[in-house]
């Protein structure tokens, strides 16, 4: 499917019911009065015997005195807990890659915004630095970069506008179960944060039951450049612990890497591609065809067994490859429904020549 492709609405029976009911009854707390000063923002359930809180994380600390009303996330995926807990963000980065054309949103985040009744956030640049200045004109109360990269430097800007919380250990490597409860915690919510969880996680196995052949099937997920490099996700990234929560097994060969500090991926090279040697099925996505038809035709690539026998799921619709790297409580039951019969079919040509 091509990467420019509209919005879709997926649903599957049984997947987003989970998610959708905790989101409704997140949602009984209101929603934005529509007025400039409080546009976008909603009223979340939480009681004011949450606060104050405070959150300890990789770059310092953060204390929430009472419950946030306008909240700007940065990053990855806190905008999509924010708003499956029922509030709408005032501000979320803008996501060129795969967002509408016009909003800069993804999909899953434009319809609960729609569904929630609020006003679609404001975005603004986060990559490759922070737009801090557009941030603090929304004048948050609130904001969450716990799944991004920001800096020290950048951070000490940001907790001057409002109290920050960053990611609990390293830049970009973190799994989406902390991020949904430390994301939580922060709204005063941290209760109805680790259902979220215990939902994805129901999901995930029960997907994962229902389709028997993914169970202890080994796979390396990578990106593979141009240029020949490939590069490996490790433990502790989102669509490992996706991958591993339907069942299949992180391939022996990258299973044991690190990650460099800031990073959530091995540089692999072009002389470690053997470490690929054990992985059942190889997942990887592409900017576009043309840079897809470019890689499939390096030796280097070619050459690695789940490529030559066909267990290989390239992904080239950017919106599917966003929801399911990102595993929020909004973006798994989004994309699920497309991806798995996806791997399913790469998985059955695992034994094949």
């Amino acid at each position: 499917m091509s990467p420019a492709s509209t919005p879709r609405r997926r649903r599957s029976t049984g997947i987003a019911v989970a998610v959708a009911a905790t989101l409704a009854l997140a949602a009984c707390g209101g929603t934005s009065d529509g007025t400039d000063d409080d546009a976008g923002a909603t009223e979340a359930p939480a009681g004011d015997s949450a606060f104050p809180v405070t959150i300890e994380h990789a770059l310092g600390s953060a204390t929430i005195e009472e419950q946030p009303e306008r909240v700007v996330t940065i990053g990855w995926g806190s905008q999509d807990t924010v708003l499956a807990l029922g509030t709408v963000p005032v501000g979320v980065p803008l996501d060129g890659f795969a967002g509408d054309p016009e909003t800069g949103l993804l999909p899953w985040t434009q319809e609960a915004v729609e569904e929630l009744g609020g006003e679609l956030p404001t975005t603004f640049v986060d990559l490759p630095e922070v737009d801090v200045e557009a941030v603090a004109e929304l004048a948050p109360d609130l904001i969450l970069a716990t799944y991004s990269g920001i800096s020290p430097e950048v951070y000490a800007q940001l907790e001057l506008i409002a109290p920050t919380v960053a990611y609990p250990d390293q830049p970009w490597l973190v799994s989406w179960q902390d991020q949904t409860t430390i994301n939580g915690r922060a709204l005063g919510q941290e209760a109805e944060a680790e259902q979220l969880v215990a939902d994805m996680e129901e999901l995930l196995a029960r997907t994962g039951a229902d389709n028997p052949e993914l169970a202890g099937t080994t796979f390396a997920y990578v990106y593979a450049s141009p240029d020949g490099t490939l590069s490996a996700y490790v433990e502790g990234d989102p669509r490992i612990d996706m991958l591993t929560g339907l069942g299949m097994e992180l391939a022996p060969g990258v299973a044991g890497l690190e990650a460099p500090e800031g990073t959530f991926f091995v540089n692999l090279g072009t002389e470690s591609t053997d470490l690929l040697d054990d992985a059942d099925v190889l997942i990887t996505w592409f900017n576009d065809e043309e840079e897809q038809a470019t890689v499939e035709a390096l030796g280097t690539f070619a050459a690695i067994p789940a490529v030559q026998r066909g267990s290989y799921l390239p992904i080239l619709d950017r919106q599917l490859g966003m929801a399911m790297s990102t595993t929020t409580a909004l973006s798994l039951p989004w994309g699920l429904e497309a991806f798995v019969p996806q791997l399913v079919e790469a998985a059955g040509k695992v034994g094949t020549a």
